[in-house]
């Protein structure tokens, strides 16, 4: 695949959190990566990781994953095309959005690196390490999909059902209003099924305050519902086996989306490590983040970097 030089341009940083609400610690930029202009944050010290957000669509809400390991890793996010702070510029398929993360390594100077995601970010992380493998020391999912969407009636069926009986004849209603909304209704529409699901994704809702809220940046539901269509990476459960890299598989017990394309996946992989997380939801660093840590640093502990650009990844320059 070709490749495009990058640039830096200094700035002054579906359940998402808002970055005000937290300390700002990292260096935050805006990279020119394969002809287009992405939001980037650096910190931390030690193997390089990426951090791949959930979606697809939505934009980075993994700064409390960052801060719980950046004393050992130096850890890399960003807005993926067409999300969040990050140009809203096609194409939108899986093969450029792997691209944009090879220029963001390239960028970094950076041999090799953790690849790590959320939710559809784990999907895009495994792409990656499925293209590159000889540019991957290890593979994260956390509460992703396994190799294939085959899950995705099962975990419709489970969200709905825990649902309020008002919750859920509202759902359905907005749900039917889909078929002939176009324009900015149908953007209302969707962000209030998304409204509607956002308790569902949690273990115990109620004990989650203040709730995570998705609109500090707008979703791009273009950019959802081709990314969420997409079938352009065949061969995912023959190429799988053959990904020798250290790999780590979490799976919140609280997450509507059923666990076993996380046990699927951990099994097919030769060093997949499967992680049942008790009591959370789909964003477990919300419900359970000291048993979050835990796995992570753990993992994180027992890779052996031996690429010899690590450290020029460090600065995030």
């Amino acid at each position: 695949m070709a490749r495009r030089g990058c640039r830096t341009q200094t700035i002054i940083p579906f359940i998402l959190s808002s970055s005000k609400d937290r300390m700002q610690t990292s260096q935050e930029r805006h990279v020119i990566a394969n002809g287009v202009s992405l939001w980037t944050a650096t910190q931390g010290r030690g193997t390089p990781l990426v951090l791949c957000h959930g979606g697809p669509g939505a934009y980075d809400n993994l700064g409390p994953v960052a801060d719980m390991i950046d004393d050992i890793a130096t850890v890399f996010r960003y807005d993926q095309r067409g999300c969040g702070r990050s140009d809203r510029r096609p194409p939108y398929d899986i093969t450029t959005y792997i691209d944009d993360l090879d220029a963001l390594r390239e960028h970094w100077g950076l041999g090799s690196w953790v690849l790590a995601g959320h939710s559809w970010g784990a999907s895009l992380a495994l792409g990656y390490c499925l293209t590159f493998p000889d540019r991957v020391i290890g593979f994260v999912s956390i509460a992703g999909g396994g190799i294939s969407n085959d899950w995705s009636e099962e975990y419709h069926r489970n969200s709905e059902a825990r649902l309020a009986p008002i919750d859920r004849r509202r759902f359905l209603e907005v749900t039917a209003m889909l078929e002939t909304a176009d324009g900015s209704e149908l953007a209302k529409i969707r962000e209030e099924r998304s409204r509607l699901l956002e308790p569902t994704n949690f273990f115990d809702a109620s004990q989650v305050s203040p709730m995570p809220n998705h609109d500090e940046f707008p979703v791009n539901f273009q950019v959802n519902s081709i990314m969420g269509e997409a079938s352009d990476m065949p061969n995912v459960a023959e190429n799988v086996p053959r990904l020798d890299v250290p790999a780590l598989i979490v799976h919140p017990e609280g997450d509507p989306r059923p666990s076993w394309p996380s046990r699927e996946l951990a099994d097919l992989l030769p060093q997949g490590r499967f992680e049942s997380l008790p009591k959370a939801g789909h964003e477990p660093w919300f419900e359970q983040p000291d048993a979050l840590r835990l796995v992570l640093r753990k993992f994180l502990e027992g890779l052996i970097t031996t690429s010899p650009s690590t450290d020029s990844g460090r600065t995030g320059k």
